[in-house]
Protein backbone atom coordinates (compact mmCIF):
# COMPACT_ATOMS: atom_id res chain seq x y z
CA UNK A 1 0.00 0.00 0.00
CA UNK A 2 1.54 3.29 -1.11
CA UNK A 3 1.77 6.03 1.51
CA UNK A 4 1.59 9.40 -0.19
CA UNK A 5 3.22 11.30 2.68
CA UNK A 6 6.39 9.24 2.19
CA UNK A 7 6.56 10.38 -1.44
CA UNK A 8 5.87 13.98 -0.42
CA UNK A 9 8.60 14.04 2.22
CA UNK A 10 11.14 12.32 -0.03
CA UNK A 11 10.49 14.72 -2.89
CA UNK A 12 10.63 17.72 -0.56
CA UNK A 13 14.01 16.45 0.64
CA UNK A 14 15.30 16.10 -2.92
CA UNK A 15 14.03 19.51 -4.01
CA UNK A 16 15.60 21.00 -0.88
CA UNK A 17 18.98 19.92 -2.24
CA UNK A 18 18.82 22.76 -4.78
CA UNK A 19 18.74 25.26 -1.92
CA UNK A 20 21.27 23.32 0.12
CA UNK A 21 23.94 22.93 -2.56
CA UNK A 22 23.48 26.51 -3.71
CA UNK A 23 23.99 27.63 -0.12
CA UNK A 24 27.14 25.49 0.08
CA UNK A 25 28.74 27.85 -2.41
CA UNK A 26 28.28 30.79 -0.02
CA UNK A 27 28.42 29.25 3.48
CA UNK A 28 31.08 29.65 6.17
CA UNK A 29 31.94 25.97 6.40
CA UNK A 30 34.26 23.57 4.60
CA UNK A 31 35.60 23.96 1.06
CA UNK A 32 33.32 23.25 -1.85
CA UNK A 33 33.83 22.82 -5.59
CA UNK A 34 33.37 26.55 -6.06
CA UNK A 35 33.15 29.25 -3.42
CA UNK A 36 31.62 32.72 -3.44
CA UNK A 37 31.54 35.41 -0.80
CA UNK A 38 30.17 34.15 2.51
CA UNK A 39 26.74 35.34 3.60
CA UNK A 40 24.75 34.74 6.77
CA UNK A 41 21.65 33.33 5.07
CA UNK A 42 23.58 30.55 3.33
CA UNK A 43 25.38 29.66 6.53
CA UNK A 44 22.09 29.45 8.43
CA UNK A 45 20.64 27.21 5.73
CA UNK A 46 23.57 24.81 6.03
CA UNK A 47 23.60 24.79 9.83
CA UNK A 48 19.86 23.99 9.89
CA UNK A 49 20.07 21.25 7.24
CA UNK A 50 20.97 18.42 9.61
CA UNK A 51 17.70 16.62 8.88
CA UNK A 52 17.52 15.97 5.15
CA UNK A 53 20.02 13.14 4.59
CA UNK A 54 18.82 11.19 7.66
CA UNK A 55 15.27 11.78 6.38
CA UNK A 56 16.07 10.30 2.97
CA UNK A 57 17.55 7.15 4.52
CA UNK A 58 14.65 6.88 6.98
CA UNK A 59 12.11 7.14 4.16
CA UNK A 60 14.07 4.62 2.08
CA UNK A 61 13.71 2.14 4.93
CA UNK A 62 9.97 2.80 5.11
CA UNK A 63 9.62 2.34 1.36
CA UNK A 64 11.57 -0.93 1.53
CA UNK A 65 9.05 -2.36 3.97
CA UNK A 66 6.19 -1.71 1.56
CA UNK A 67 8.26 -2.88 -1.42
CA UNK A 68 8.94 -6.24 0.24
CA UNK A 69 5.23 -6.75 0.86
CA UNK A 70 4.71 -7.21 -2.88
CA UNK A 71 8.15 -8.31 -4.12
CA UNK A 72 10.28 -11.37 -3.64
CA UNK A 73 13.81 -10.97 -2.31
CA UNK A 74 15.20 -11.70 -5.78
CA UNK A 75 12.95 -9.06 -7.34
CA UNK A 76 13.93 -6.55 -4.66
CA UNK A 77 17.66 -7.12 -5.29
CA UNK A 78 17.15 -6.87 -9.05
CA UNK A 79 15.29 -3.60 -8.60
CA UNK A 80 18.05 -2.22 -6.32
CA UNK A 81 20.60 -3.18 -8.94
CA UNK A 82 18.73 -1.50 -11.79
CA UNK A 83 17.59 1.60 -9.91
CA UNK A 84 20.68 2.21 -7.78
CA UNK A 85 23.85 0.47 -8.91
CA UNK A 86 23.59 1.06 -12.65
CA UNK A 87 22.71 4.79 -12.28
CA UNK A 88 25.57 5.06 -9.77
CA UNK A 89 28.10 3.69 -12.23
CA UNK A 90 26.81 5.81 -15.12
CA UNK A 91 26.64 8.90 -12.92
CA UNK A 92 30.19 8.38 -11.62
CA UNK A 93 31.49 8.05 -15.18
CA UNK A 94 29.52 10.84 -16.85
CA UNK A 95 27.68 13.13 -14.42
CA UNK A 96 30.23 13.59 -11.64
CA UNK A 97 33.53 14.38 -13.48
CA UNK A 98 32.50 17.92 -14.56
CA UNK A 99 32.31 18.86 -10.88
CA UNK A 100 36.00 18.05 -10.42
CA UNK A 101 36.84 19.83 -13.66
CA UNK A 102 35.22 23.08 -12.56
CA UNK A 103 36.69 22.72 -9.07
CA UNK A 104 40.20 22.69 -10.54
CA UNK A 105 39.41 25.58 -12.87
CA UNK A 106 38.02 27.62 -9.99
CA UNK A 107 40.51 26.87 -7.21
CA UNK A 108 43.68 26.12 -9.19
CA UNK A 109 42.91 28.33 -12.20
CA UNK A 110 43.72 25.51 -14.61
CA UNK A 111 42.84 26.09 -18.25
CA UNK A 112 43.23 22.57 -19.65
CA UNK A 113 40.53 21.09 -21.86
CA UNK A 114 37.91 18.75 -20.44
CA UNK A 115 39.35 15.82 -22.39
CA UNK A 116 42.82 16.47 -20.94
CA UNK A 117 41.28 16.62 -17.48
CA UNK A 118 39.50 13.28 -17.99
CA UNK A 119 42.74 11.53 -18.93
CA UNK A 120 44.01 11.85 -15.37
CA UNK A 121 40.75 12.21 -13.44
CA UNK A 122 40.03 8.49 -13.15
CA UNK A 123 43.50 7.75 -11.79
CA UNK A 124 43.68 10.67 -9.34
CA UNK A 125 42.87 9.19 -5.93
CA UNK A 126 44.70 11.89 -3.99
CA UNK A 127 41.60 13.30 -2.30
CA UNK A 128 38.42 11.28 -1.80
CA UNK A 129 36.87 14.13 0.17
CA UNK A 130 35.64 15.38 -3.19
CA UNK A 131 36.44 19.05 -3.63
CA UNK A 132 40.01 19.01 -5.00
CA UNK A 133 39.14 17.67 -8.43
CA UNK A 134 40.13 14.02 -7.97
CA UNK A 135 37.93 11.00 -8.59
CA UNK A 136 35.01 10.80 -6.19
CA UNK A 137 31.39 9.62 -6.05
CA UNK A 138 30.52 13.23 -5.09
CA UNK A 139 26.84 13.53 -4.14
CA UNK A 140 26.21 10.01 -5.46
CA UNK A 141 27.63 8.63 -2.21
CA UNK A 142 23.99 8.53 -1.09
CA UNK A 143 23.13 6.06 -3.86
CA UNK A 144 26.18 3.91 -3.07
CA UNK A 145 25.31 3.80 0.63
CA UNK A 146 21.64 3.13 -0.10
CA UNK A 147 22.50 0.19 -2.36
CA UNK A 148 24.89 -1.36 0.19
CA UNK A 149 22.47 -0.81 3.07
CA UNK A 150 19.34 -2.09 1.34
CA UNK A 151 21.07 -5.24 0.06
CA UNK A 152 23.14 -5.84 3.20
CA UNK A 153 20.13 -5.54 5.52
CA UNK A 154 17.79 -7.59 3.34
CA UNK A 155 18.10 -10.79 5.44
CA UNK A 156 17.18 -8.85 8.58
CA UNK A 157 14.24 -7.15 6.86
CA UNK A 158 12.93 -10.49 5.56
CA UNK A 159 13.23 -12.00 9.02
CA UNK A 160 11.21 -9.16 10.53
CA UNK A 161 8.51 -9.56 7.89
CA UNK A 162 8.31 -13.35 8.23
CA UNK A 163 7.96 -13.10 12.00
CA UNK A 164 5.52 -10.19 11.67
CA UNK A 165 7.60 -8.38 14.24
CA UNK A 166 6.76 -4.83 15.21
CA UNK A 167 8.63 -3.12 18.09
CA UNK A 168 6.17 -2.53 20.90
CA UNK A 169 8.38 0.12 22.53
CA UNK A 170 7.81 2.35 19.49
CA UNK A 171 4.17 2.63 20.52
CA UNK A 172 5.08 4.90 23.44
CA UNK A 173 5.55 8.66 22.79
CA UNK A 174 8.68 8.83 24.99
CA UNK A 175 10.24 5.48 24.21
CA UNK A 176 10.16 6.21 20.49
CA UNK A 177 12.65 9.00 21.19
CA UNK A 178 15.19 6.51 22.57
CA UNK A 179 16.73 5.41 19.23
CA UNK A 180 18.98 8.47 19.44
CA UNK A 181 21.07 6.49 21.95
CA UNK A 182 21.64 3.67 19.48
CA UNK A 183 22.37 6.16 16.73
CA UNK A 184 24.96 7.77 19.00
CA UNK A 185 26.75 4.43 19.34
CA UNK A 186 26.66 3.88 15.57
CA UNK A 187 28.07 7.37 15.01
CA UNK A 188 31.25 6.35 16.84
CA UNK A 189 32.03 3.68 14.24
CA UNK A 190 34.45 4.44 11.38
CA UNK A 191 33.28 6.73 8.60
CA UNK A 192 34.45 7.66 5.11
CA UNK A 193 35.12 11.38 4.60
CA UNK A 194 32.70 12.20 7.40
CA UNK A 195 29.93 9.96 6.07
CA UNK A 196 29.04 7.07 8.35
CA UNK A 197 27.30 4.16 6.60
CA UNK A 198 26.53 2.49 9.94
CA UNK A 199 24.67 5.56 11.17
CA UNK A 200 22.65 5.82 7.97
CA UNK A 201 21.89 2.09 8.15
CA UNK A 202 20.46 2.81 11.59
CA UNK A 203 18.11 5.45 10.17
CA UNK A 204 17.15 3.05 7.38
CA UNK A 205 16.20 0.23 9.77
CA UNK A 206 14.36 2.58 12.10
CA UNK A 207 12.25 3.71 9.16
CA UNK A 208 11.60 0.09 8.22
CA UNK A 209 10.49 -0.79 11.76
CA UNK A 210 8.30 2.30 12.17
CA UNK A 211 5.90 1.26 9.43
CA UNK A 212 5.50 -2.32 10.62
CA UNK A 213 2.45 -1.07 12.48
CA UNK A 214 0.03 1.74 11.69
CA UNK A 215 -0.22 2.33 15.43
CA UNK A 216 3.34 3.61 15.53
CA UNK A 217 2.79 6.16 12.79
CA UNK A 218 -0.56 7.20 14.31
CA UNK A 219 1.23 7.85 17.61
CA UNK A 220 3.86 10.00 15.90
CA UNK A 221 1.11 11.99 14.19
CA UNK A 222 -0.77 12.40 17.47
CA UNK A 223 2.26 13.77 19.34
CA UNK A 224 3.71 15.84 16.51
CA UNK A 225 3.21 19.13 18.38
CA UNK A 226 5.28 17.92 21.33
CA UNK A 227 8.06 16.83 19.02
CA UNK A 228 7.87 20.19 17.24
CA UNK A 229 8.43 22.08 20.49
CA UNK A 230 11.51 19.96 21.26
CA UNK A 231 12.75 20.48 17.69
CA UNK A 232 12.46 24.27 17.91
CA UNK A 233 14.15 24.45 21.31
CA UNK A 234 16.89 22.05 20.21
CA UNK A 235 17.54 23.97 17.00
CA UNK A 236 17.84 27.22 18.93
CA UNK A 237 20.35 25.59 21.28
CA UNK A 238 22.26 24.19 18.31
CA UNK A 239 22.59 27.67 16.80
CA UNK A 240 23.70 29.01 20.19
CA UNK A 241 26.39 26.33 20.31
CA UNK A 242 27.60 27.03 16.77
CA UNK A 243 27.78 30.81 17.14
CA UNK A 244 29.13 31.00 20.69
CA UNK A 245 31.42 28.10 21.58
CA UNK A 246 31.61 26.61 18.09
CA UNK A 247 30.42 23.19 16.90
CA UNK A 248 31.38 20.61 19.48
CA UNK A 249 32.30 16.97 19.04
CA UNK A 250 32.71 14.20 21.58
CA UNK A 251 30.18 11.54 22.53
CA UNK A 252 27.99 13.71 24.79
CA UNK A 253 27.54 16.52 22.25
CA UNK A 254 27.09 14.00 19.44
CA UNK A 255 24.35 12.27 21.44
CA UNK A 256 22.59 15.59 22.06
CA UNK A 257 22.84 16.45 18.37
CA UNK A 258 21.40 13.08 17.38
CA UNK A 259 18.58 13.52 19.88
CA UNK A 260 17.68 16.74 18.06
CA UNK A 261 18.02 15.12 14.65
CA UNK A 262 15.80 12.19 15.63
CA UNK A 263 13.07 14.31 17.20
CA UNK A 264 13.14 16.54 14.12
CA UNK A 265 12.48 13.48 11.96
CA UNK A 266 9.58 12.50 14.21
CA UNK A 267 8.20 16.01 13.81
CA UNK A 268 8.43 15.85 10.04
CA UNK A 269 6.84 12.41 9.91
CA UNK A 270 4.02 13.51 12.19
CA UNK A 271 3.15 16.61 10.20
CA UNK A 272 3.75 14.84 6.92
CA UNK A 273 1.33 12.06 7.78
CA UNK A 274 -1.22 14.60 8.99
CA UNK A 275 -1.17 17.03 6.07
CA UNK A 276 0.64 15.38 3.14
CA UNK A 277 -1.00 11.96 2.95
CA UNK A 278 -2.80 12.82 -0.27
CA UNK A 279 -2.20 12.64 -3.98
CA UNK A 280 -1.37 15.61 -6.18
CA UNK A 281 -0.69 16.23 -9.84
CA UNK A 282 2.80 17.46 -9.04
CA UNK A 283 3.68 14.35 -7.03
CA UNK A 284 2.38 12.12 -9.81
CA UNK A 285 4.79 13.84 -12.19
CA UNK A 286 7.74 14.24 -9.84
CA UNK A 287 7.82 10.75 -8.29
CA UNK A 288 9.50 9.13 -11.33
CA UNK A 289 11.59 12.27 -11.94
CA UNK A 290 12.93 12.58 -8.39
CA UNK A 291 15.81 10.15 -8.78
CA UNK A 292 17.14 11.63 -12.06
CA UNK A 293 16.84 15.09 -10.51
CA UNK A 294 18.94 13.96 -7.57
CA UNK A 295 21.62 12.53 -9.85
CA UNK A 296 21.83 15.59 -12.11
CA UNK A 297 21.19 18.56 -9.85
CA UNK A 298 24.61 19.18 -8.27
CA UNK A 299 26.57 19.07 -11.53
CA UNK A 300 24.31 21.67 -13.13
CA UNK A 301 24.41 23.89 -10.04
CA UNK A 302 28.21 23.86 -10.01
CA UNK A 303 28.49 24.56 -13.73
CA UNK A 304 26.04 27.47 -13.53
CA UNK A 305 27.60 28.73 -10.29
CA UNK A 306 31.09 28.67 -11.82
CA UNK A 307 30.15 30.99 -14.66
CA UNK A 308 28.06 33.26 -12.41
CA UNK A 309 30.95 33.66 -9.95
CA UNK A 310 33.40 34.11 -12.81
CA UNK A 311 31.22 36.88 -14.19
CA UNK A 312 31.02 38.54 -10.78
CA UNK A 313 34.77 38.26 -10.16
CA UNK A 314 35.55 39.77 -13.55
CA UNK A 315 33.02 42.55 -13.11
CA UNK A 316 30.90 41.39 -16.05
CA UNK A 317 27.63 40.90 -14.18
CA UNK A 318 27.87 44.12 -12.08
CA UNK A 319 28.66 46.09 -15.26
CA UNK A 320 25.77 44.44 -17.07
CA UNK A 321 23.37 45.30 -14.26
CA UNK A 322 24.71 48.86 -14.13
CA UNK A 323 24.26 49.30 -17.88
CA UNK A 324 20.72 47.95 -17.67
CA UNK A 325 20.05 50.44 -14.93
CA UNK A 326 21.29 53.29 -17.14
CA UNK A 327 18.99 52.18 -19.95
CA UNK A 328 16.06 52.06 -17.55
CA UNK A 329 16.81 55.53 -16.20
CA UNK A 330 17.11 57.03 -19.66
Amino acid sequence: MRKDYIDWLRNIGILYLFLYHTARIFDDLNPFYIKGETNVFSSLVIHSSFWFMPLLFLLAGMSSFYALQRRTAAHYIKERFLRLLIPLVIGALIIVPPQGYYARRFHLHEEESYLAFLKRYFTDISDWSEYAGGISPAHLWFILFLFLISVGLLPLMLRIIRRQYSPSWMRHPLFIVLPFAGLSVLSSLPDVSGKNIFLYAGYFMLGFCMVTSDTIMDLIEQHRRHYLVVTLIGTALLFWEIYTIGSQSGFVFTALHLLLYWVTLLTMLGYGKKYLNRKSTFMTYFNPAAFPVYILHQTYLIMIGYYVLKGINHGFIPCLLWSQGLKTNT
